[in-house]
């Protein structure tokens, strides 16, 4: 034992070098126990073991992980529980470095909540190395599996004498369907905090996507609770969560044009009518099972909104029907700005019932709002105008045009205004500019945006879905911004959310796990503006108004510039290949790079979610599931696929400036070695999927074809 060290902590804060292996060691520990406390068994048997005082003082059954097999490049791991609860050892040996990190992690929540190098000896270099590699080989052991057969092996198996008809499309519940959300609702309830939720395990989510008809037990599961004798709050929000879960995987099914999918929504919101016809629930609990299909992102139809607001309180018998709106609608308006200290909090609390709400008192709450003789209410109008709703936008806009004056209108709604006139539908846009001009014409001058705080953004690589996220992180202050995006090509901002104030210590426990799961550097700003105008574009084409935290988030993080611009994607992708050496862009060049790329395919995560998933290729892999893969593919390029190419051009395009944009000292977003590519192969295939080539001669094409049809027919299995 002579050898141990205990480095000052001033020493591991000053040197770069040491500082990186201990941010190494603690990722290393966090993905280490979330892959081993994944599974209910082990989080159960570790409970049993701290229950246990004996066998804790013997010290047995303590090896979580123990892989001391004698590895002459990495050396050995051991992840040992301590006695003392939530408490672990992590060691790492090898002939020329021994390192041992103490860890608090917080089982029950998934959390690794505090760590520290307690020994070191040896190459710092050397460990970190380690660290990096142990990181690998748990994250990529599933990919590697997989690898190791191969996708043309793995298809060559679903033979025309072996191969069943597989789909997506929900089965008929079953009892173990029943015990499994069962388990999963029981298992949330022990781990809910407060209002905070737990979130599912990549299994337990994997398995919900593939038995949509789940969402059935888990509504009965969700009203036997409501209706017990002995309610359990707990319990109640844990099934439905597991509704707004399941409610939103079977809604990325209906948007890619599953037609049982959207008969599955419209059930579901068929059943909730009978309840409430029936007075099987009080409107109190029937009310979060229609308000999760907001969160859900599903639109709530006016037979049920109807349906739920004749289960509410009835009116007093001195209220005239005629005068009804009035004398509830103001006294709740009065009520929330006491509570409330910002625009964005009032229509936060707005949007949780906002889908339940007929339109036609939403454009009563407009009205109401700009009447109001409290400041922050009247300041949640024009953020109204990005209502979903058609009729409820004009309504904001109208009351913007009649309170259009210095003592009705502050400068920073005429602000607000100004910047969202870009950002909804342009036939919203003529009676808006009208109110814009009345506005100054009164002599409302629009203040002047704020300083954006300090803050880097990280943002993953779009899938094959078209989806992309960006997080926004403060870097300053015990508490910072937090804020995210969800970008759809197509479609818009999908989601957005945004915290001013979040602790610095959640935000660096979010940030971990966004980098665990999926790669998001540090980008740069030019990136960010693109990606977000593109977004608000295709929104204003297709009526999608983004959600009002995106004004937030641009208020936070000076996006006062950011208008509909979509992406020229001919022009960008040829911009991009001018930019190569004129030796990359030969004919054998661009062969070269197209072969490159194909091969990386085979060994990167990255694009695990490059394939089509939707009912138009399905329904031709249906009719082909007797013919070879080779077949299948080629269907698909000269079909479905190469009508998208595109789509799949602008998907390509992204990824090379989101490639690009990597901030020095990030993670190379491509990979490293002699299997990676540059954003340069990324523009190449962009430009590519926008000539005259066929499809079918495009090897990275290819492989995304073989992975939809490796996809299709493995689904179900």
């Amino acid at each position: 034992m002579a050898n141990r060290t205990s480095p000052p902590d001033e020493a591991w804060r000053s040197d770069p070098q040491r500082d990186f292996l201990a941010y190494q060691m603690l990722a290393l520990a966090r993905v280490l126990l979330n892959s081993y406390f994944e599974d209910d068994p082990e989080e159960t048997a570790y409970a049993e073991w701290q229950e246990d005082e004996h066998r804790r003082k013997g010290r047995d059954d303590t090896f979580l992980i123990d892989d001391r097999d004698d590895d002459p490049e990495h050396g050995s791991l051991l992840l040992v529980a301590l006695p003392s609860v939530n408490t672990f050892s992590l060691e790492l040996k090898h002939a020329d470095f021994m390192a041992e990190a103490a860890i608090t992690y917080d089982v029950d929540d998934g959390v690794l909540q505090s760590g520290r190098i307690e020994r070191f000896r040896g190459k710092v270099a050397a460990a970190a190395a380690a660290a990096a590699h142990w990181i690998d080989d748990v994250l990529q052991a599933d990919l590697e599996e997989l690898d190791d057969i191969g996708i043309a092996e793995m298809l060559s198996g679903l033979g025309p004498d072996d191969e069943a008809e597989h789909s997506d499309e929900p089965d008929d519940v079953t009892a173990e369907d029943r015990r499994t959300v069962g388990r999963m609702a029981k298992h949330l309830r022990r781990r809910i905090r407060g209002a905070n939720l737990p979130e599912l395990s990549r299994e337990d989510s994997a398995w919900l996507e593939n038995e949509p008809q789940c969402l059935w037990p888990i509504l009965d599961g969700a009203i036997a609770a409501a209706t017990a004798k002995k309610r359990d709050d707990k319990l109640i929000a844990a099934w439905q969560f597991l509704l707004g879960e399941q409610l939103t995987l079977i809604r990325y099914r209906a948007e890619r044009g599953r037609d049982w999918a959207e008969q599955m929504l419209d059930d579901y919101q068929e059943r909730l009518i009978r309840i409430a016809l029936a007075e099987t629930l009080t409107h109190e609990d029937l009310l979060p099972l229609v308000t999760v299909l907001g969160q859900a992102r599903v639109e709530v139809k006016p037979a049920l909104s109807e349906a739920l607001m004749g289960t509410g309180p009835g009116l007093p018998a001195s209220v005239q029907p005629d005068k009804a709106l009035d004398q509830l609608v103001r006294p709740l308006i009065d009520q929330m700005a006491g509570q409330v200290t910002s625009a964005f909090e009032v229509i936060e609390a707005m949007n949780e019932t906002a889908s339940v709400l007929p339109a036609e008192i939403r454009c009563f709450m407009a009205h109401e709002l700009a009447l109001s003789p409290h400041a922050v209410m009247r300041e949640t109008v024009p953020l109204m105008l990005l209502d979903a709703n058609e009729d409820v936008r004009r309504a904001a806009t109208l009351a913007l045009d009649q309170t259009a004056a210095p003592e009705t209108l502050s400068p920073v709604s005429l602000r607000r205004a100004i910047a969202l006139r870009n950002w909804i539908p342009e036939a919203d846009r003529t009676a808006l500019d009208q109110a814009i001009r009345k506005a100054r014409t009164k002599g409302v001058q629009p203040a002047q945006w704020q300083p954006a705080v300090d803050h880097v953004a990280r943002a993953s690589p779009i899938d094959g879905s078209g989806a992309q996220s960006i997080v926004f992180t403060g870097t300053s202050g015990r508490t910072g911004l937090f804020a995210g995006l969800l970008l759809k090509q197509g479609f818009g901002v999908r989601e957005a959310w945004c915290s001013p104030d979040t602790p610095r210590r959640e935000i660096a426990s979010a940030v971990a796990e966004l980098q665990r799961r999926v790669a998001s550097p540090q980008v740069e700003r030019a990136f960010v503006d693109v990606a977000v105008q593109n977004a608000i574009a295709a929104g204003v084409g297709q009526a999608h108004p983004p959600d009002p935290a995106l004004l937030q988030i641009a208020e936070a993080a000076n996006g006062s510039d950011w208008k509909d611009r979509a992406l020229d994607v001919p022009a960008e992708s040829e911009r991009l290949a001018a930019e190569l050496p004129a030796e990359q862009r030969t004919d054998a060049a661009v062969s070269a790079s197209l072969a490159r790329m194909a091969a990386w395919m085979k060994h990167n995560p990255l694009t695990e979610p490059w394939f089509e998933d939707d009912a138009q290729v399905n329904e031709l892999l249906g009719t082909m599931r007797r013919r070879s893969p080779a077949a299948a593919s080629r269907a698909l390029l000269d079909g479905p696929m190469g009508a998208r190419r595109s789509i799949w051009a602008e998907r390509f395009l992204v990824t090379a400036l989101w490639a690009r944009a990597a901030t020095p000292g990030q993670p190379a977003p491509l990979g490293t070695g002699a299997r990676a590519i540059t954003w340069r192969d990324m523009a190449v295939l962009a430009c590519e999927l926008l000539s005259a080539r066929p499809l079918h001669e495009n090897p990275v094409m290819q492989e995304i074809a073989a992975h939809t049809v490796a996809a299709a027919r493995s689904a179900r299995l």
